[in-house]
């Protein structure tokens, strides 16, 4: 693979792992571990700090305007995972609300399991449509440079 085509694949790929990872694997392996209070805040942390990387980059002066338009393409994407986020966030900051009116202890944690659940959902909903999206550019630009896709 070409110098040039590594930058124009590069966005795509940073923005594939950071869905793959913080947005699939680390909310769906802090369901089956029932670590939800640590995970779910760390993956979306973990993520932003992606995210603020590709604005940074997406924002910043590239040697051809073909490469700023790869990663202003990933920006454009990134904004869609952040209205996710905020979703997502509204849902578990309402069930904290609900949550403190609720005297009995067990009920409550039912509750803040339920509504954390219910929170990731969302954010995978938009991100799945997203990685397919990503995934078919990097197809794409091998494509246009006549890399072989066996």
């Amino acid at each position: 693979m070409n110098d040039d085509l590594t930058k124009y694949i590069f966005p795509h790929r940073l923005l594939i792992y950071n869905l793959l990872i913080c947005n699939v694997l680390l909310p769906l392996t802090s369901l089956m571990t029932k670590t939800e209070k640590i995970l779910f805040p760390a993956s979306i942390a973990c993520s932003l700090l992606v995210i603020s990387f590709i604005c940074y980059r997406a924002h910043s002066e590239h040697e051809s305007k073909r490469i700023s338009k790869h990663w202003k393409m990933a920006w454009q994407r990134c904004k869609i995972v952040l209205i996710a986020y905020v979703i997502s966030i509204s849902i578990e900051l309402l069930s904290g609300v609900m949550t403190l009116t609720q005297q009995d202890p067990q009920l409550r944690e039912i509750m803040l399991i339920a509504f954390t659940r219910i929170a990731i959902v969302p954010t995978l909903l938009i991100v799945t449509p997203i990685l397919i999206a990503s995934t078919l550019s990097v197809r794409k630009i091998k494509a246009s440079n006549g890399v072989r896709l066996d």
